[in-house]
Parts: structure tokens; sequence; C-alpha cells
């Protein structure tokens, strides 16, 4: 079940949006909401976006936001949905999430103390595909830290999820489609800023919670990821690498390691990262295990990595 969806767009990309929106062969309604009248405090949706565009200071990334205060999944929608595929640099927001999409067939309700959103990118090297939730992961790290420097209890737990004080506080998903040599990529994220029950959230962890709100947190994570995503594009992963490995949870982590579920566990300490963006793992004999992110789990709190 979703409410209107509607959009806003920089006056600069209003040409290309209002091509895609004339092609779109859905059955979604979108309803374009002029830059000029916005911020006229009328209404919940010009309040939203006021917010959003005051923190926003990016070229391209989040400059056209789809946005609708409740929707099944941002993920769903924008790399489903809505065809032809939205152009690069389009963000789908909302306010409550009632279907959200997770790592294989994993589903979530989120309510509305939960950031969630999703974005279109394009990329023309596959084998960097595996390495943008790592990518991610760093950029809403360094988000926090933009709002609390302080703040050292949000770390990464390989591949994708985000947490805080050793409690899951948020993830990442990557989607990815081949069409005319390029990798069109739709990245979603669901992050927990002000739900305290079950666990804990953002909001509890950072010492300046007051002015976090989801508009000025999303603005923000597009101002910080838009010039990563670039040099990300440029020179791989390489240069993210030591910061990714300071923020995640696994340094020399103990853990144990299962082929399958027939087979005996075995003990080894996590290493790093490979160049493809693999865990790397040390045996107790000495051998390497390189164990890609979409084969392989990792149980945080029992320290058991296992095969899908």
């Amino acid at each position: 079940m979703s409410d209107t969806l509607c959009f806003v767009c920089s006056e600069r990309l209003v040409p290309a949006a209002t091509t895609w929106q004339k092609a779109l062969i859905s059955s979604i309604v979108l309803y374009r909401v002029d830059e000029d009248k916005q911020g006229t405090g009328v209404n919940e949706v010009d309040m939203c976006l006021e917010e959003y565009r005051r923190t926003l200071n990016t070229e391209q990334l989040g400059q056209c936001l789809l946005y609708c205060k409740r929707l099944d999944s941002t993920q769903t929608y924008l790399h489903l949905t809505l065809k032809p595929r939205a152009p690069d640099g389009f963000v789908c927001f909302t306010k409550s999430q009632t279907d959200g999409k997770g790592r294989g067939k994993n589903k979530w309700e989120s309510p509305e103390g939960c950031l969630t959103f999703s974005y279109n990118s394009t990329f023309t090297d596959g084998n960097t595909l595996p390495l943008i939730q790592y990518l991610v992961s760093l950029a809403i790290i360094k988000c926090v830290e933009k709002w609390d420097p302080t703040c050292t209890c949000v770390q990464i737990k390989w591949p994708n999820d985000i947490y805080a004080n050793g409690q899951k506080i948020g993830g990442v998903l990557c989607q990815s489609e081949f069409s005319n040599g390029t990798f069109g990529v739709t990245t979603g994220v669901g992050l927990n800023l002000s739900n305290c029950e079950p666990t804990t959230c953002l909001c509890d962890v950072i010492s300046n919670a007051s002015g976090l709100t989801k508009e000025a947190f999303l603005a923000t994570f597009c101002n910080i990821l838009e010039p990563m995503e670039k040099q990300f594009k440029i020179s791989g992963f390489e240069p993210f690498r030591r910061e990714y490995l300071q923020k995640w949870l696994h340094t020399n982590q103990k853990v144990r390691y299962r082929y399958d579920r027939d087979s005996q566990a075995m003990p080894a300490v996590i290493r790093g990262l490979t160049q493809n963006g693999c865990l790397l793992a040390e045996g107790s004999a000495g051998q390497k295990l390189e164990l890609y992110p979409d084969g392989n789990s990792l149980d945080f709190f029992s320290g058991l990595l296992t095969r899908k």
C-alpha cells in the first residue's frame, strides 16, 4: 500500500527528469513539486523538501528526489517498478516503509523512526560491484561522524550492516542489472535513527541528536557519498580500504568457518579484505580463506562464518 508519490528536481535536471517521467510505462502517477513553490510551509511535502534542499550540496546525487509518505519499498520502486530506469542520482525516499528488502529474501517493516531510501548509479567495471556496499557503508559512518565527531561506537559489520554498541541499526542492499555495456545499480539504505526499542538507535549514541532528522541526514549522506563515488569510479576501492578497515568490527577477530552444514567448523582469524572485496581470513594452519560477500554470512556474536 502506497501514498501519492511526488518528486522535486533541481532546475538544471528538469529536462532529463521530465523526459523520463513522460516515458514511464508503469501505472504510477508522479506529481512534480516545483522548486519555486517549496519552502512555503503550506503542507508536509513542502516542509520535508525545504529542509532536505537546504542541506543538500551535490552536483547530481539527490538533486531529483522521489518522495512518498508511505511506500512498500523504495528499493522495489526504484529497481523494479519505475520503468524505464530512473536517471543516475535519483533518490527515492519514504517516511514509512511496509515491505523493506534485504539480502536474499529478507523483508522487514520500517516504522517512522527509520530512514529508508534508495538511489541509482551506473558503473562500467563489473569487478567493482561487490565493493559498492563497502563504499556506502563507509559513507554512512562518515555521515555519523559529521554529526558527532566523538562517536566511535557506530561501526561496519561485514559485508553490509551498520552496528552501534554491538546492535544492528542499519544495512545496505545493492542490486544491479546489465544493459548497453554498463551496470545500473540501485542501492538501498535502511538506518534506525530514533526508534529506541527494541534495541537501540542512532539518536541513543550520538551527543547532538536534537537536530538529527531524516531529511538532513539523507542530504548529508548524499553530500559525502558523491565525491567518494567519483573517486571510486576512477581508482577503485583502494583509496578507501584503510579507513574502511578502521571502521569495521572484525580486525583480527577469531571466527570458525564451516564449508557447509555437514562439515566441522574450523578456527580462523579475519585479516582484512582482498582486492576484489572478499573477506580474507587465515586458518589455523596458515591457509588463506577468501570468502565472497554474496555467498557467505558472518554471525558476529557466535563468530561463525558459513556458506549460504
